[in-house]
């Protein structure tokens, strides 16, 4: 089956170590729908609202986050960091090294995992149906206190890259100010609502689920890499049983709430994942 990559973009909760490698992708290429196609319902990660057309790729800028979940009275917090320390000329044109980072808030290194990988520029431009892995020449991984890993970035080639939601499908305001850690800014914040119906039929009765996803997410110039400032997703989710069955119990809407702020951004990063070559 394969995958698609939506030009779209979307930061999600905490990277935990089973997802870590493909959200963190996600987190720089865009929304990561698994065996899905353009209008089927699907888990939306990282920036939504975000195009390449704005993604600048810049030697030497970063960002950190701190991104919070919150669901079923639990919170989970992570920071994340995206930088861009260094850039190389291959055959296949210029190619910038991207490091990302996630470690749970208040944790220490050898909580966290890196990713690093060499993704060529052309990225910026790419065309409908293009594999994820023909922009990714290397790729390493660390985990914790573990050695790097080097991964073969031929793992991407059965992820399609594809359009992303048309921008008229988001209401746009400019001039809105956000506050975070990192300063307050000018921004043009984006809003939008998607809402879901799945019927399920199993024998005589039918199961009926229903779900709602409110995004806002404010993007500033000033802010390198996908120019993200914040972003705040609260999602509901309801089941129900129709007709009802006695002594069956219907579970209430569930609700969730995942927000992105920006702590810190720059243009002098350096490299984070040293590998054994002069270059990286």
């Amino acid at each position: 089956m394969r995958r698609v990559l939506h030009r779209g973009a979307f930061v999600k909760g905490a990277l935990r170590a089973g997802r870590f490698a493909g959200l963190l992708i996600g987190f720089f290429l865009g929304s990561l729908l698994v065996g899905t196609r353009p209008g089927q319902a699907a888990e939306t990660l990282l920036v939504p609202g975000a195009e390449f057309s704005q993604l600048v790729l810049e030697k030497g800028a970063w960002c950190r986050y701190v991104i919070v979940d919150e669901a079923l009275g639990q919170e989970d917090s992570s920071e994340v960091y995206v930088g861009l320390p260094a850039v190389e000329t291959t055959p296949r044109g210029r190619a910038f090294w991207l490091e990302l980072s996630s470690t749970p808030l208040g944790g220490g290194e050898e909580e966290g995992q890196i990713l690093k990988l060499l993704v060529l520029e052309g990225i910026t431009g790419f065309s409908e149906g293009d594999s994820l892995g023909d922009y990714v020449l290397e790729l390493y991984i660390k985990k914790g206190a573990r050695p790097v890993e080097e991964k073969d970035p031929g793992t991407y080639e059965d992820f399609s890259l594809i359009v992303a939601t048309a921008e008229s499908s988001w209401s746009t305001t400019d001039a809105v100010h956000a506050a975070t850690p990192a300063g307050r800014f000018s921004c043009t914040k984006k809003t939008r609502t998607v809402q879901a119906d799945q019927e399920i039929p199993t024998g005589k009765t039918r199961l009926i689920r229903k779900s709602r996803d409110d995004f806002e997410v404010w993007f500033c110039n000033d802010v390198p890499v996908f120019h993200l400032v914040k972003c705040v997703i609260e999602r509901s989710r309801e089941t129900d049983i129709v007709p009802r069955i006695a002594g069956v119990p219907v579970g209430g809407k569930k609700y969730s709430r995942t927000t992105a702020e920006l702590m810190g951004f720059g243009l002098d990063a350096r490299p984070i994942l040293r590998i054994d070559s002069p270059n990286r």
